[in-house]
């Protein structure tokens, strides 16, 4: 299993950085990685609700089968999904207010597709490519939350 963890500090209220992070229609504004997101439940998400995610890394597109597994309210959203070839991640994302913004956490669990191939792939390449994407992806978030905080 790989784990990533990253933080980022957005000049935005949490509830508007949660808010965004609820809304998986939304997905592909802030994880360029993202595709096309599908079955989501048009509306914020809340436990139990499931969501497919298509997301391409180095020309390779995965699609992802993700089910809420917690929310605290304006705080933590934590997801699980698989993927085609049998991968898994965890996500949790954490939300804390700090100053007037809020300080974003991502916390990344996966087990690559393919098996021991995949472990091998992915410590070789993709490994180092996960975690400049989720750094990406905060500051894409970020980008787009203070955005919104200015509306």
């Amino acid at each position: 299993m790989t784990s990533i963890r990253r933080q980022i500090s957005i000049s935005c209220p949490p509830v508007k950085v949660f808010d965004v992070l609820t809304d998986v229609e939304r997905l592909a504004e802030f994880s360029h990685m993202t595709v096309k997101v599908s079955g989501g439940p048009g509306r914020a998400l809340v436990v139990g609700d499931h969501f497919r995610q298509v997301v391409k890394v180095l020309h390779i597109e995965l699609d992802t089968e993700w089910e809420v597994f917690q929310i605290i309210a304006g705080e933590s959203i934590h997801l699980a999904g698989r993927s085609t070839g049998n991968g898994s991640a965890s996500v949790t994302q954490h939300v804390a207010a700090q100053g007037d913004g809020s300080l974003v956490t991502f916390e990344i669990d996966y087990d690559p597709p393919l098996g021991i191939l995949g472990d091998i792939a992915d410590k070789a390449v993709f490994e180092s490519r996960h975690e400049r994407d989720a750094e990406q992806i905060l500051v894409a978030l970020k980008t787009l939350c203070e955005r919104v905080a200015v509306r």
